[in-house]
């Protein structure tokens, strides 16, 4: 499913993405139950989170939290 800015906070699946308000993407794979979250169209992981870990995102004019759950990465602004 394809989110957009408006729709935060958001709890992604894999294969999800959320959209922020510059353009910069979201996403994420399941590897090894850590989510390697991709931005924009990264191949690599810009990190690797595990369950309850966050990582702080600065896009655009906005800060995002990115919190991974057991199957799951939630994305809110801050």
């Amino acid at each position: 499913m394809d989110y957009q800015e408006n729709d935060l906070p958001v709890v992604l699946r894999e294969g999800d993405m959320v959209r922020l308000a510059d353009g910069t993407t979201v996403r994420f794979d399941e590897s090894g139950g850590a989510r390697d979250v991709m931005i924009g169209d990264e191949f690599n992981a810009r990190c690797t989170l595990f369950p309850t870990m966050d990582y702080e995102l600065a896009a655009g004019s906005g800060s995002y939290r990115l919190t991974a759950g057991d199957s799951d990465l939630k994305v809110e602004k801050i």
